[in-house]
């Protein structure tokens, strides 16, 4: 039996619910403005272009994975050295785009140099200044879990706005781990699906179902052993020196 919802509503494979009104383009930044659309869900965008408006109501397996990308990303970058912001509920925005529309991912990401950039601002000029450059500054890495058709051009959106990287999480309630693409998104004519990470040097998609149940099952001691010997594997330097034995969620750049 089909209802007038039909069209705006279904329901992912992980049991999330996802929204989407279609609205003439004209009316977005009028309804952008004046009401909060965060309160209606996570992993909110609304598209002056297109007229789109899109939520969703995360379940708890959804919730889980996500959480799961900011635990290897940290991991990960420790292993680099490099420094990491995540960046979760930002709505992200091109400068000229009128307020409050933009994009959520599940997590979002500044690795390396606009990490550090981020931190710096933060330490000597405070949160304003830190808040302008993230308005101006797009994610290097954005995560989406649990994609729908409702999602399809979402890359081509993420390269309008300048990110550099999307990682696509697929699963469904009775998969152990979960399918993983890694795109990039500043190929010359459309995103592509890549085999091994570009902002975290030498990651490979192979080892990422892998790493996102160890992460989602609170395995950290093995997440670590997985992640050094991707990296070992590809770098010229070894990452022995750096112990694996305990990570600490709570001080996720640090191992111990």
């Amino acid at each position: 039996m089909t209802t007038p919802l039909d069209p705006h509503h279904i329901v992912g494979s992980l049991g999330s619910h996802f929204w989407r009104l279609k609205v003439p383009p004209q009316l977005v930044p009028e309804l952008a403005s004046k009401f909060d659309w965060s309160q209606m869900g996570r992993r909110v965008m609304i598209d002056t272009m297109d007229g789109i408006i899109l939520w969703m109501n995360p379940s708890s397996s959804h919730a889980g994975l996500a959480s799961a990308s900011d635990d290897i990303v940290s991991l990960a970058a420790s292993l680099l050295k490099v420094k990491v912001n995540k960046k979760r509920d930002t709505r992200w925005k091109a400068p000229d785009d009128p307020q409050n529309v933009g994009m959520e991912a599940d997590a979002a990401f500044y690795i390396g140099e606009n990490a550090s950039a981020y931190f710096t601002l933060l330490k000597q000029r405070g949160r304003e200044a830190a808040e302008e450059f993230e308005a101006q500054t797009p994610p290097d890495l954005v995560v989406e879990v649990e994609v729908t058709h409702f999602d399809k051009n979402k890359p081509e959106k993420y390269t309008r706005l300048g990110a550099r990287e999307m990682w696509r999480v697929n699963a469904r309630k009775s998969d152990k781990q979960p399918q993983i693409e890694i795109l990039d998104l500043q190929q010359p004519k459309e995103p592509i699906v890549i085999e091994t990470s570009s902002v975290l040097n030498g990651l490979s998609s192979s080892i990422l179902p892998q790493a996102f149940w160890l992460a989602n099952t609170g395995d950290y001691t093995d997440l670590s052993a997985l992640l050094r010997e991707n990296f070992n594997k590809v770098s010229d330097y070894s990452l022995s020196e750096l112990k694996p034995d305990k990570y600490d969620r709570n001080n996720p750049t640090e191992l111990s």
